[in-house]
């Protein structure tokens, strides 16, 4: 996989002014009509900071808009903060765009913005670990927001291109007891209409939404289709003009079907064995490195993926500008495998692996198996829907391992930190991986893009050599389009906006 970004863009931009047009493009915010899109599961949450799984973007999108934006290759654009500067090191200072409401009809301000990144740091949150590094937020005046950070980082701007810059209505905040997960209030390109749980959501046009040349369909639909094949079919009959996440399995049937668009574009999305480093089973990094040494990826690859992917060295992909030091390499070696198995006193390990339970998982939970078969290790296969698999490993740490993915983020920090850091969600034992922390404060402080990359390089370099995540491929993005669907677009990051699409007549 190649993907093209630009190192001295993606850094630098966080460290100077950046200001850009208000406007998305199109002319007069039309085309009508009511978009049908199916997805592969429902969203954990409809409050940003609540939320537990990266596929809630897609259904978070139309909700709110972030205080930075991004384009397809992850530069940052302006969002809901029209500019920023680190006044110094430690004082990230953003300029928002004026007359933007929430969708209650309060204004987004200085003192919402505040309000909103405090809240991210409370209780409840899911991403404190995001927004840490700032120490306090100050409304200058109505349209300057400061930061005062305990410590510089880099990665900052990008961070609140995610959910922590995604902005909710204070007033409506405070209404629902400080809980948006049913009652979501933001200033995104649609509002609330309803949610049907694990069946469907429903937006409408927000009529005063900030940018008035951007392209809206006046109405979304996203209907939950948890299996594949129930969405590529609904997208050939003509039921959904939209579908999300068709498997390799259903690739070629599309393509062939001359009034739909495959779109096809590679992306950060890693599939991977998420591993307790607390765990009794699999705590031994001799053991962790053994199964990564016994998986055939080539093999993976093709069979549930269908060659639609790549093979990965770490969790960011080569040719992004902060992918792994070439000291990381993924080898296949069994014999060696093996001789880390009986090092490690593990000769006969069993273990619980939980993965979701659609098809393309199955089939690679199944070639997992017969693979760490031949090191002698068995791990009995757990199934389950989506959200309750994440539940079920992130909160209540049912099993050692979680055959599952992560979605990726704007900048690369936040995905060493979000899943290595002792306070990380996604990190279910509380152990910081040994060198992560002092990588990523290298990285914070960096000023340069090749001072960044080099300390991005000791984040990859410290996560190789404990293994607590075991990468196995990264699968493209493949999206379904109907025949009246215009204006759509991707990114690395494999989670699309609606804004832009429009329907034909």
């Amino acid at each position: 996989m190649k993907i093209t970004s630009r190192v001295g863009v993606a850094v630098a931009a966080a460290m100077l002014v950046v200001v850009g047009a208000c406007g998305t493009g199109g002319s007069g915010g039309g085309g009508g009509g009511t978009l049908r899109v199916a997805t592969q599961a429902d969203i954990s949450s409809m409050d940003p900071i609540r939320g537990n799984s990266g596929s809630d973007h897609q259904m978070l999108y139309p909700l709110y808009d972030t205080l930075v934006s991004f384009d397809q290759d992850l530069q940052p654009e302006p969002g809901l903060a029209e500019s920023w500067e680190f006044a110094n090191p430690r004082q990230l200072v953003l300029k928002l765009r004026e007359g933007v409401k929430f969708h209650d009809g309060e204004p987004l301000d200085a003192e919402a913005v505040k309000y909103n990144l405090e809240r991210a740091a409370g209780e409840g949150s899911n991403i404190a670990a995001d927004v840490e590094s700032i120490e306090s937020v100050e409304a200058v005046d109505d349209l300057t927001v400061r930061l005062n950070l305990k410590q510089p980082n880099s990665a900052l701007v990008m961070t609140l291109a995610d959910r922590a810059g995604m902005m909710v209505s204070p007033k409506a905040a405070e209404a629902a007891g400080g809980d948006l997960s049913t009652k979501p209030v933001g200033a995104g390109g649609w509002k609330f209409v309803e949610w049907k749980r694990g069946d469907s959501m429903t937006y409408e046009k927000f009529d005063d939404y900030w940018d008035k040349d951007a392209e809206r369909v006046d109405k979304v639909v996203i209907k939950v289709m948890l299996e594949p094949k129930t969405r590529a079919t609904s997208l050939r009959s003509g039921q959904q003009d939209i579908a999300w996440d068709i498997v390799p399995a259903d690739a070629e049937s599309i393509k062939k079907n001359d009034k739909l668009t495959l779109h096809e574009q590679p992306r950060m999305w890693t599939w991977m064995i998420y591993t307790n480093r607390a765990s009794e089973e699999l705590g031994d990094p001799r053991v962790r490195r053994a199964l990564s040494l016994a998986m055939d990826r080539d093999q993976l690859l093709e069979s549930a993926y269908f060659g639609m992917g790549t093979k990965p060295r770490g969790f960011l992909p080569d040719g992004y500008w902060a992918e792994p030091s070439d000291k990381v390499q993924l080898d296949y070696d069994v014999a060696e495998a093996k001789r880390l198995i009986a090092e490690a006193g593990a000769e006969g390990l069993s273990f619980d692996m939980l993965l979701y339970a659609d098809a393309t998982s199955t089939r690679v939970g199944e070639i997992l198996k017969d693979q760490w078969a031949q090191i002698g290790v068995d791990v009995k296969l757990v199934p389950r829907e989506v959200n309750q698999a994440n539940n079920d490993y992130f909160n209540d740490k049912k099993t050692p391992a979680f055959f599952a993915a992560w979605t990726g983020r704007p900048d690369p920090a936040l995905t060493y930190r979000l899943m290595f850091t002792k306070q990380a969600y996604f990190n279910t034992s509380g152990q910081s991986t040994p060198g992560i922390d002092a990588a990523l404060a290298e990285d914070a402080a960096a000023t340069t893009p090749e001072a960044r990359k080099a300390a991005l390089d000791k984040a990859s370099e410290a996560v190789y050599a404990d293994m607590p995540i075991i990468p196995i491929v990264f699968q493209h993005s493949l999206t379904g389009l109907g025949e009246k669907v215009e204006g759509f677009e991707s990114n690395v990051l494999g989670k699309p906006k609606l804004i832009g699409v429009t329907l034909k007549d």
